[in-house]
């Protein structure tokens, strides 16, 4: 990780490719998400904090619960998976700040999380409506 917690949830303000990157995974009928075509993927594994700018950003970019249900059982999930303990400080600043991500944590599922990712993230979800 390179890029501050703030860095990262507000990245797409100031890149148009993030913000594209992110409408174009909002806007996939439901169900289409995949990590053998989906440009996301391309970068989840190398460049993380592009990934995660591009996740956030999809996040906050969506009204929607089902898309936004869909993005925590998907790619929010994934790389939680692949990148989540260097990560965890930053969900943890991030989730106790922005209630839109609690709600997105509350849809992840451990999948392939560690333990201990699971168990800081399951920590978090309990604060989802708080």
């Amino acid at each position: 990780m390179n890029l501050p917690p703030n860095e990262l949830w507000n990245a797409w303000r100031g890149s148009p490719e993030i913000r594209q990157l992110a409408e174009d995974l909002i806007t996939k009928p439901r169900g289409e998400w995949s990590s053998d075509d989906d440009a996301l993927y391309g970068i989840l594994h190398s460049e993380p904090d592009r990934a995660l700018s591009v996740i956030f950003a999809a996040i906050q970019l969506t009204g929607d619960q089902r898309v936004l249900g869909g993005l925590a059982s998907g790619p929010l999930e994934d790389f939680l998976g692949i990148h989540g303990k260097a990560y965890l400080e930053v969900f943890h600043v991030l989730a106790l700040e922005h209630r839109r991500l609690r709600e997105a944590l509350d849809g992840v599922w451990q999948g392939a999380m560690s333990k201990e990712v699971w168990h800081q993230i399951e920590t978090l979800k309990q604060r989802a409506f708080s």
